[in-house]
Order: structure tokens, then sequence, then C-alpha cells
């Protein structure tokens, strides 16, 4: 059973990454909800509505609690009130959105397309607008995944870490690696005699955590660090991506675990895997508004692990989190979205329900040149 689905639970993986185009998301028909009276007398918001509530209590790990899935349905009336009257598909994103209540995943939403347009448009003429007017100071976003530099006279080496992407990751040889920067940036910080190291992530909104791992295992031991432990939930949405995610869910409540989380086994050390040289020196983190997913991860590894010092501002992360998101199409509007079907709790058990991270020195990020002078000034007071 556990051979199965830890090879299932890599080609959801896998089959979740192909799904980015959205004609190929899954579509929500399989509901109960389909052959009630309810929904064959629904407009096609009401029904749309309905096969949404059930998908998320089908499938998202903080819906595993029966209680929680009572609170949900509850709300369904209201809902199916409200999309009597709904007038548009930007209306109807705004009830469902509304639907999700106190769950706190920014990865599970709904997308409006013709906003989801818009924003992309605007997003991309304020980028080429701002593309010949980038800051010259250090900590200023320089519309990279990431880079480096080496500061000789303060034995300082500041790393922006914009994106946990690469050329791997993406399969894009015109990219980057990362892996091979972190290389050749250890090596410069060695023969330079650098002593302090700071990792800035205020722009990186996420991707994939293995770059982070790959940062990780420079600062500690890889024996050493303590992970996230995740656990995973059995959905028919999941079983879509995958027919023998089906067999699995089958197996796994058959043993009696009815409204229960697949914890999955924690990752053994890979049989190619060296350990790279460690570096001794200081480290910085930096964290923004903007620093997000993966990028948060880091910084919780960082905490929990007792990795350097955390800079910048309150995270608007959890540190323990949804993931692993599943993307889904409802078959009335075309409305899409993405719903989490993995629950990451940090390390640090005592404090697992923490709703942030909270910085070790608070640090204004808007001013670029006085930030990174109050990161001087406090490597000079150590």
């Amino acid at each position: 059973m556990k051979k199965i689905l830890l090879s299932l639970t890599a080609i959801l993986s896998s089959a979740v990454m192909t799904a980015q185009d959205v004609s190929q998301f899954k579509q929500l028909d399989d509901s109960l909800f389909a052959s009630t009276p309810a929904y064959q007398n629904g407009n096609r918001y009401q029904r749309d509505a309905m096969l949404f509530v059930d998908m998320l209590a089908d499938t998202h790990p903080y819906y595993i609690k029966k209680e929680r899935r009572d609170i949900l349905f509850a709300r369904q009336d209201d809902l199916l009130k409200a999309c009597a009257a709904c007038g548009s598909d930007t209306a109807f994103v705004s009830l469902l959105r509304n639907t999700l209540g106190d769950l706190r995943d920014k990865h599970t939403d709904i997308i409006d397309m013709q906003q989801l347009k818009a924003v992309r448009q605007a997003a991309a003429e304020k980028a080429e607008a701002q593309a010949d007017t980038l800051s010259d100071a250090l900590m200023a976003y320089k519309g990279d995944l990431f880079h480096y530099v080496i500061v000789p006279e303060a034995k300082v080496c500041y790393l922006q870490f914009n994106r946990c992407m690469d050329a791997r990751t993406m399969r894009d040889t015109s990219l980057p690696r990362w892996d091979k920067l972190l290389d050749e940036m250890f090596s410069k910080m060695k023969n330079d005699g650098i002593t302090t190291l700071v990792v800035d992530a205020q722009y990186n909104n996420g991707g994939s955590s293995s770059l982070c791992d790959e940062l990780l295992v420079r600062l500690r031991p890889y024996a050493e660090l303590r992970n996230f432990s995740t656990a995973l939930r059995f959905s028919r949405l999941m079983a879509a991506y995958n027919p023998r995610i089906a067999a699995a869910k089958t197996a796994w409540e058959s043993q009696g675990h009815i409204d229960e989380l697949y914890t999955i086994p924690s990752g053994k050390t890979p049989p190619q895997f060296v350990q790279p040289e460690l570096f001794g020196g200081k480290v910085i983190f930096v964290q923004g508004a903007k620093t997000f997913s993966s990028a948060g991860m880091l910084m919780t590894l960082a905490r929990d692990n007792n990795i350097g010092t955390i800079v910048g501002s309150t995270s608007t992360y959890t540190p323990s989190h949804y993931g692993e998101v599943l993307p889904f199409r409802l078959p009335n509007t075309g409305v899409v979205g993405s719903v989490s079907c993995k629950f990451f709790a940090r390390p640090d058990t005592a404090h697992v329900d923490d709703k942030t991270l909270e910085p070790d020195t608070t640090l204004d990020l808007t001013d670029k040149e006085k930030a990174w002078q109050a990161i001087l000034d406090m490597i000079k007071a150590d």
C-alpha cells in the first residue's frame, strides 16, 4: 500500500504540472448533487455553486473534519439564494470566494478569466513601462530569477532570490540553473573570505521548493535538517487526474481511515546525494509582503532549523500551509480555479498552528538603500 501511494503522489504531481493549460483542467461532473431536483432546476450559477461546494468538501485537507464540512454546507443555502440573482461570472466568482470563509489558503482560488486577462495585461504594460527604470539600489528588484553580488568591503554576499524556478524546473535551457549559480557563488564567497550571506526573498512568490532545499543543505547538513511533514487527502478530483488514485482512495478508506489524511513518509537521503561544503558564516534572510509559497517554506525552515535570522515584515503566508494544487473547471459557467490537496506542517510542532511568521527584526523595505544600510549596521553590530 505504501509503495503504491508514494508512486501515485509522484505521478499526481507530474499530472498537475501538465494541466496548466486551461483546456486540460478537469471538469467537475461527478457530484451526487447533479441528480438532485435542486441541481436540475437551478440556473447555471446555482448548479456550479453546488458542484464547487461538494468538490471543496471532498478535496481540501481543511475539510477532512466533519464539523468543518457541516459549516461549509450550512453556507450553501445562502450561496444558492445569492446565485439565483447572480448576473455575471465576475459576481459569481466573488460569491464562491466568500464561501471559502475561514480557509486561509491562497492556493485555493476561483478565477474570473476576464479579470485575469485584464490583470495580466496591466501587469505586462507596467513591466514594460518600468523596464528601463529599474533602480540601481542593491535590494531593488532586477527582473531576473536570481543573482548575487559580492560586497567585499563588508565581507558580505547578497543573493536576490526572486523565483524558485530555473532551467530544470521550467525545462528551458535558455534560463540559468540555480545549482550552478550556488556552486559559483559559494566558491567565490570562500575565496573572498565572505562572512555573511544575505538571502533576499522579498520578491519571491514561490515555485519549486527543491531550489530552497539546494540552498539549505549548504547551510546545514542534510541529515540534520528538520523538514515539513506532508499529509495528503484523497479525493474524486485527484482520481480524475490519475485513475489509480481512486483505487488507493478505496484501499485507504477500507482500512478504516475515514476522514483521515494520509501522512506521506519522510524521504530518505538520495543515493547519489553528496553533502556540499557548508557555509559557516552568518546568514540573514529577508522576507516581505510578496514572499509566499515555497519562499515562505524557506523562511519557515530557516526559523525552525535555527539557520540565521529573518528580517523584514510579518509574513503574509502561514508557516504551516496547504498546497499541491489541483486545477478544476465548472461545467455550466466555464469558471476555473484551483484547490489544494496537501497539508504541510512545519517542523516546530509547538507552533504548527501559528498564522504568521514574525521576523526577528522588523525592517522597512520600501526604501531599498536605507534597508540595505540597516542590514549592514546589523552585521557590524554583531
